[in-house]
């Protein structure tokens, strides 16, 4: 048997190491790009990782703020609220007590039902030897701004009726003159700085019945009072403008009287319930409504009629919220 030795060229040799070199060269250089590669990936990576917590700090000094402001806000706010509830608390006090208003009119009811936490509404009594007087009074806008205009409203008319007397003379119509007067001097300020005009005022009923309850004397702005008897209702209108400024402000009010007969009702009110939207329809609850709503309910015991009217206007709110003040007052005569 004979051993036979591969032999192998000389220049194969020499290719198979060049190819080998050649590899290796290749490895060697993709491996330090590889390895630049990853420096720059691990600097790309700690300038992201220093660039969010940077930005976790930042987020977390912008909580603090946010949190430091809530809390001032909150701090602020309850402030403010206890300040309007403390302004409630006085405007309440100022309005008359239902035992005060019924120990002139012995058969009513009062529904009072601010919109927000002070009123814009108002009522008030008072009374002589000769009168008892009723008044209810709607001023411009609600909550705060309204509830500074009422008591500037009511300590107006209190010092009105106290100066003027309410005796057998007693003029309605006078009196919404020297308020109106009272009124247009204590915000002819606002009036001459103000770009717009100053709109600001109210309407209101005045009402004096007579000791005995065989009459009424009565002037309005912008108000309707209503008389209801014998399963009718009447509407007693007063001038068709309001205690503040007005194309007609230098026309005087006037007083109306309208004899009464045992067994009336007569209902003063704010526009607050005629003007809440409601229904499915959303729609205003109109004066025609509440005419109809009076006159249906005018037989009935006057607190049977403060309950079912305050579930009627809350029913036809649906939930929605308040559109404005609501005051409605019934005298059984």
């Amino acid at each position: 048997m004979t051993l036979t030795i591969l032999t192998i060229p000389f220049f194969v040799i020499i290719a198979l190491i060049a190819i080998v070199a050649i590899v290796l060269l290749i490895l060697l250089l993709n491996g330090k790009k590889y390895k630049e590669e990853c420096i720059v990936l691990q600097t790309d990576v700690s300038k992201q990782e220093q660039q969010l917590a940077e930005y976790q700090n930042l987020y977390s000094q912008k909580q603090e703020q946010l949190s430091k402001i809530a809390q001032e806000y909150e701090s602020a706010s309850n402030d403010l609220k206890a300040s309007i509830h403390y302004a409630e608390r006085i405007q309440r006090a100022v309005i008359p007590h239902e035992e005060e208003f019924k120990a002139l009119f012995p058969d009513c009811f009062i529904y009072f039902s601010p919109r927000d936490i002070v009123s814009g509404d108002f009522y008030t009594c008072a009374s002589s030897p000769y009168f008892r007087i009723a008044v209810v009074a709607d001023c411009t806008g609600h909550g705060v701004p309204g509830g500074f205009l009422s008591m500037l409203g009511m300590s107006a008319l209190k010092d009105l009726l106290s100066k003027q007397k309410i005796t057998k003379d007693f003029n309605p119509g006078e009196i919404l003159n020297s308020l109106r007067t009272f009124i247009l001097t204590s915000l002819a300020e606002a009036s001459e700085t103000d770009e717009a005009t100053v709109s600001d005022g109210m309407d209101i009923s005045l009402c004096a019945f007579s000791d005995d309850f065989s009459q009424i004397r009565y002037a309005a702005a912008n108000h309707t009072i209503y008389l209801c008897r014998n399963g009718e209702i009447e509407k007693l209108k007063g001038n068709r403008m309001p205690i503040g400024r007005h194309p007609k402000q230098d026309n005087p009010f006037e007083t109306f009287t309208c004899d009464l007969q045992k067994g009336d009702i007569v209902y003063l009110c704010s526009d607050g319930i005629q003007d809440q939207f409601g229904s499915p329809a959303d729609i205003k609850f109109t004066t025609k409504r509440l005419a109809a709503m009076l006159l249906e309910h005018s037989q009935k015991d006057t607190q049977t009629q403060l309950a079912d009217i305050s579930k009627i206007v809350n029913d036809w709110k649906e939930g929605r919220d308040q559109f404005d003040d609501q005051t409605l007052i019934g005298i059984r005569i």
